[in-house]
């Protein structure tokens, strides 16, 4: 049979899980990854004030400098490429064959930009719906699909 793992991520925390077949028979938890810069707030993230500035050659009148991204934004990027490297060594190591991704939206595009291409052909599903919360694999199995690939 044919190995599937299922990915459940936000952009705090990932659950990899593994079942068989088609019909996800036998779902297990492989592993557990957390980034808990994700849930900080912006102001623990940055050591100080931005900078200010000028607001014209000839003005008289000052202003603070603008971050370039935002912090959070910065970490969500983080953890995706940390979970992006984990599965494409589990791919190139033969682990699993097929991919399916639930996650929150916003972490779904992020993990989306940085998947190996190698990765990405293998990803039968994507789920836009942030479950991190559910614990139980049986529950879990009822926001996905009936046959994974």
């Amino acid at each position: 049979m044919d190995t599937v793992w299922i990915v459940v991520a936000d952009a705090a925390r990932a659950r990899i899980l593994s079942c068989e077949g088609r019909a996800c028979k036998g779902m297990h938890d492989i592993e557990a990854l957390s980034h808990s810069e994700s849930r900080s707030h912006n102001q623990d993230l940055v050591s100080d004030r931005p900078g200010r500035g000028w607001s014209s050659a000839s003005g008289d009148g000052r202003h603070a400098m603008q971050e370039s991204t935002d912090p959070a934004t910065n970490e969500r990027d983080r953890f995706a490429r940390q979970l992006a490297e984990r599965l494409k060594a589990a791919h190139h190591e033969g682990t699993f064959k097929h991919l399916v991704i639930v996650a929150a939206p916003s972490f779904l595009g992020a993990l989306r930009e940085v998947l190996d291409h190698h990765v990405a052909q293998t990803v039968t599903a994507e789920i836009p719906k942030n479950i991190t919360k559910v614990d139980d694999p049986s529950a879990l199995r009822s926001h996905l699909p009936d046959f994974l690939y």
